[in-house]
């Protein structure tokens, strides 16, 4: 992974987490960057082994992410729907990100990053939307909550 790479993702990850959180007492791990790098990764990994393209980090997606990770965090429950009613659709568009496909993965409580790539693979639905051709972007969220790392990421693509 590149320098400049990491760069950017430790910086999106930064202003994500900082906008998307303000204000509310959600835990964002001291290595959340380096553990969204290990997701980023592994997705796209997994897309080359299945020769599919790359997917590149994105801000607000992975703001969307921050979001819905700590809403579930903060509110003790593990739903694709989050506590106001949202969908991963509506939160991506809320981040200020305009999709034409949206999909989203969900881990509680594992700790390794690589661990949750490799459970995902081995679901069916997860492993269908990290190999949705059309996605051309992802974002990723992880937050401290009692259970354990909470785990989102989202893959998309804009209009």
């Amino acid at each position: 992974m590149s320098r400049l790479y990491a760069l950017a993702v430790a910086a999106a990850l930064s202003l994500g987490a900082s906008a998307a959180l303000a204000g509310t007492n959600c835990a964002v791990p001291a290595n959340a960057s380096e553990l969204s790098q290990t997701i980023g990764a592994g997705l796209n990994q997994f897309r080359e082994s299945q020769s599919l393209g790359d997917l590149r980090m994105n801000r607000d997606l992975s703001q969307a992410a921050m979001v819905h990770a700590c809403d579930m965090a903060l509110n003790n429950y593990f739903d694709h729907r989050g506590t106001d009613g949202s969908n991963s659709e509506v939160r991506v568009r809320r981040a200020g990100y305009h999709n034409c496909l949206v999909a989203e993965n969900l881990a509680w409580g594992y700790p390794d990053p690589t661990q949750i790539v490799n459970g995902w693979i081995q679901s069916s639905g997860h492993r269908h939307n990290m190999l949705l051709a059309n996605a051309r972007d992802y974002g990723v969220g992880v937050v401290d909550s009692p259970r354990g790392p909470l785990w989102v990421l989202v893959v998309a693509r804009q209009c």
